[in-house]
């Protein structure tokens, strides 16, 4: 890193932004040195400078600085994220765009939204349901995460199995790039391109740019939505559920909890689970009234036939929130359960959704360790948490072997070791375990592409040299 040996080497950088935008205090800049992971390698990060620019020619402006200063630089948006990408790792410029937080346009009659980065989905979803609209991924965090880091990790969440992930869902972008160069993408390029940069952009991490605008599409809200809460005895008859529903119906929440997550809401909620329940199933249908009825009452008569111990169904408002509050109690109520937590993400075909499943309990027995299961049944998707003592050496390392033991399962099973909280610098060194050395290159050849210096989020995907 190259700062030009002055008494105050961001001078230049805080007259052009305003000193306001520029943080180089510790004790300002410490806040920007961890994301949502618990999976950071061990030390400090602190970045050695934060800025929050407000527009796209601020962030151009910042990249060319730290490009003459030879610094890393570090997109970042709300810093929920869940694979330490946002993490400073050698420290560098943090460059987050939380205050850029601009609906740009928005047209009803096309279907579209254009906005910058730092609004959080929640406000787009906003934005879009004042004109009966919708923008329909759905992640977890959705209240605090912001469009930005949606992009970069092409966020999915609850509703993929019927709505798809961020992907699908953006039209064009614009970014900048390694040279401090504002480049539009899709329907925002001002001529067309022989090549739409967009797929490319989305889901890459932050390796490639700096996103600082998107347009996004939107669809017609749904005028009619109906929610259950099926009990089961057993996984595999949830697993028969998920297996037998899918062919016939289009859900656009199908999500799975098992025994032990069920346990665990228990202790922090009230709602009356019926005695020998070892897994759960939120089902919810939406779209127009009488095909989101036909769909829900079809998957009541199968969760029935199958033979649930119970099933609960929203007739109200009222009702249908106090269901989805077992969901969203999941992640609080595991947090409780031990000091230390892996939270990890992975996707295996939904026809060997109960062998992944089936492996996991194993493991869990082999290596003495809980090991709570929830997730998007509907896509696939399941969160594995393997629970331990964080002031344990010895429980740590277990944990990461039993993570280590399912990835290898879910590759082996036709899955990714990545669902929607991305690589980051928490799986890069488990990226072998599913590409070939030819297709890592292949990755390495499109960071060198879009950025031949290796300015932007280091450490970060690509496996350690």
């Amino acid at each position: 890193m190259q700062l030009f040996g002055k008494r105050d080497p961001y001078r230049v950088l805080k007259k052009q932004l305003g000193a306001h935008k520029v943080l180089d205090r510790l004790e300002d800049r410490v806040v920007y040195s961890v994301d949502a992971s618990y999976t950071a390698p061990p030390g400090r990060h602190d970045p050695d400078v934060v800025v929050l620019p407000e527009t796209a020619g601020e962030v151009a402006a910042c990249v060319r600085f730290a490009r003459e200063a030879e610094m890393n630089i570090v997109p970042r948006g709300t810093g929920t994220g869940m694979s330490a990408g946002a993490v400073p790792l050698g420290g560098g410029m943090v460059l987050c765009t939380e205050r850029m937080k601009a609906i740009r346009d928005l047209n009803v009659n096309a279907r579209w939204i254009q906005v910058e980065p730092g609004l959080t989905t929640a406000d787009v979803k906003a934005a879009s349901e004042r004109h009966r609209l919708t923008y329909p991924p759905d992640p977890s965090s959705y209240k605090i995460s912001s469009i930005g880091g949606n992009l970069a990790e092409n966020a999915g969440g609850l509703r993929c199995v019927k709505y798809g992930t961020t992907k699908d869902y953006v039209l064009g972008l614009r970014f900048v790039n390694s040279e401090g160069e504002l480049v539009s993408t899709g329907v925002l390029a001002d001529e067309p391109q022989p090549l739409d940069l967009t797929p490319l952009l989305v889901g890459s991490e932050g390796l490639f740019g700096v996103i600082v605008e998107a347009r996004l599409s939107l669809v017609p809200a749904p005028k009619a939505t109906h929610t259950l809460l099926a009990h089961f005895s057993r996984m595999e008859q949830a697993v028969e559920a998920v297996n037998t529903l899918l062919p016939e119906i289009v859900p656009s929440v199908l999500e799975l909890m098992d025994g032990a997550v069920i346990e665990a809401i228990r202790q922090h909620d009230p709602y009356p689970f019926p005695e020998g329940i070892e897994a759960a199933l939120l089902v919810e249908t939406d779209g127009d009234p009488e095909p989101a009825k036909l769909a829900a009452d079809r998957a009541a008569e199968v969760i029935g036939e199958i033979g649930a111990l119970e099933m609960h169904t929203a007739h109200t408002p009222v009702e249908r929130e106090r269901l989805w509050n077992l969901r969203r109690l999941i992640s609080p109520s595991l947090s409780r359960l031990a000091s230390g937590k892996m939270n990890e993400d992975v996707v295996v075909p939904i026809g060997r959704l109960g062998e992944l499943l089936e492996r996991i309990a194993q493991l869990s027995e082999h290596y003495r360790i809980r090991i709570p299961v929830f997730g998007h049944a509907g896509d696939g998707n399941l969160h594995l948490n393997a629970m331990f003592d964080a002031d344990s050496a010895r429980e740590y390392s277990v944990a990461h072997d039993v993570i280590l033991e399912c990835f290898k399962a879910v590759v082996e099973l036709g899955g990714t070791i990545s669902g929607e909280h991305g690589i980051g610098a928490a799986k890069n060194r488990f990226l072998d375990l599913q590409y070939s050395e030819d297709e890592i290159k292949l990755l390495r050849s499109l960071k060198k592409a879009f950025d031949p210096d290796g300015l932007f989020n280091p450490f970060k995907v690509l496996p350690p040299s």
